[in-house]
């Protein structure tokens, strides 16, 4: 958390003036897919390191939100929990309005997402495109379950940022070129940076890389140094990885 923390400090700081940044943050921050329980003693520190990192959406799913509560540890204002329906937001950056749209927690991690909860999600997006400059959907479905609402929705999101069971990698116009798919690594072991140059591209345009966005996956390897203030609230964890053994 403390070297994630450095790489988006270096982020802000080359985006200062030239535009507006959205940073969105989980599901299955504390705790992976599936799992009944976070690392023990890990909550109040996640909780804090995220309160001071800010992001603009902190997705936590259910049951990160019930084990918070439990321990008494209340979330930033920013934290959606996902639910059994989609939920939608608008949040304006640079000009741009983004519309949000949270994905419905399926039954379990990894399982086959009902037919009624796919078809409030298309619902959702669809009311929300014509309030929105770019349409985005966080997803905690996995690879599998989101390539599917992909192929068979390729006009539906701008971009779509998933979660859950399944690989990681940065924003490609995979598997439909109108959309720009992302997936997060479990544990943070990546930052997901996804720019897109103004103006937006019409919605009929397909993306297309080094020309209307740029995509990477920011590792905080052993060669990014913690932020201080992020380490001292785990000084457990190591502000700087160990060099790999060649």
């Amino acid at each position: 958390m403390a070297r994630r923390a450095t790489l988006l400090s270096r982020v802000k700081g080359e985006l200062a003036g030239d535009g507006g940044l959205l940073q969105v943050a989980g599901p299955y921050e504390f705790m992976e897919p599936g799992d009944a329980a976070a690392p023990e003693g890990s909550l109040a520190p996640m909780a804090e390191a995220l309160t001071r990192l800010s992001p603009d959406i902190l997705c936590l799913a259910p049951e990160e939100s019930t084990l918070l509560s439990r321990a008494g540890i209340v979330p930033p204002d920013s934290a959606v929990v996902l639910g059994p329906a989609p939920v939608t937001r608008i949040i304006t950056r640079g000009g741009v309005r983004i519309g949000l749209v949270f994905f419905p927690i399926p039954a379990k991690p990894g399982e086959k997402v009902e037919d009624k909860a796919r078809s409030a999600t298309i619902r959702a997006a669809r009311e929300l495109r014509g309030q929105a400059d770019l349409l985005v959907g966080i997803s905690p479905w996995g690879s599998m379950a989101e390539e599917a609402f992909l192929s068979a929705n390729p006009d539906l999101l701008d971009v779509l940022l998933g979660g859950g069971p399944g690989f990681g990698t940065p924003a490609a116009p995979q598997p439909v070129p109108g959309t720009l798919w992302a997936r997060s690594h479990t544990k943070g072991k990546t930052v997901n940076r996804l720019d897109i140059p103004l103006p937006l591209k019409k919605t009929a345009v397909p993306w297309t890389p080094g020309e209307n966005h740029h995509s990477e996956l920011l590792n905080p390897d052993y060669t990014v140094p913690g932020d201080p203030a992020i380490q001292a609230l785990d000084p457990a964890t190591p502000s700087m990885a160990a060099a790999p053994v060649k």
